[in-house]
């Protein structure tokens, strides 16, 4: 038995690939700021993870099988299918729509970053019969996730605090920045029109402050 095919979901529906990449891409990054010439880097965030996939291969010829992909339509019809799971906006969401990818033991939730179509084949009409497309996109991070990468007890980290009784914004500044003076700043950044009272079970973030 081979391997499961490349399958996108999403709230626009599923898509399933014709045929499976060969390969596909994960890419981490880390961001840092200060002088690599005066060896000061300092850590200020991960990258989002980037997801790609060179090629997804759409086919009308009769090349692949209708037993192996029973799709019908035109190029024309596939894509627009493919954009109703990846691109089309969510109202829902307000943006793309979170994509579920799977593929074998491969799972994530992501964002599409870019699609990028190019048409390889035509009719006598100019109708295209074959494209390829490369899909890029962006892990979807949950507060989870965001809250797993900090460590806790360094103010150089950005911080997701879910606010509980009896939270102030001075004590909660104090708590991350060992500096309760940076209230100010942290409740213009979270537009907070007063900082006197927090409601409990908002979620605030304390980044990287400057003086």
């Amino acid at each position: 038995m081979g391997l499961d095919k490349l399958t996108l979901k999403s709230c626009g529906g599923e898509f399933t690939v014709m045929v499976n990449p060969n390969e596909f891409h994960l890419r981490e990054g880390i961001n840092y700021s200060g002088s690599i010439e005066k060896r000061n880097l300092q850590f200020e965030s991960y990258e989002k993870i980037g997801i790609t996939f060179p090629k997804i291969f759409l086919d009308t010829t009769g090349a692949i099988p209708k037993e192996l992909w029973p799709m019908d339509g035109t190029i024309k019809e596939m894509i627009y299918k493919l954009k109703k799971v990846v691109y089309i906006f969510d109202g829902d969401s307000h943006g793309p729509p979170i994509v579920t990818i799977s593929w074998g033991s491969y799972r994530d939730k992501a964002r599409l970053l870019s699609m990028d179509t190019s048409y390889t084949l035509f009719d006598s009409d100019g109708a295209p019969l074959r494209a390829e497309i490369v899909l890029k996109f962006g892990h979807h991070e949950t507060y989870k996730e965001i809250e797993a990468k900090a460590n806790k007890q360094s103010p150089d980290l950005t911080h997701i605090i879910e606010v509980k009784a009896g939270d102030t914004l001075p004590n909660l500044c104090n708590k991350v920045y060992r500096d309760s003076s940076y209230y100010m700043q942290v409740a213009r950044i979270n537009g907070l029109s007063s900082f006197c009272y927090l409601k409990p079970g908002t979620r605030l973030v304390f980044p990287p402050l400057n003086d």
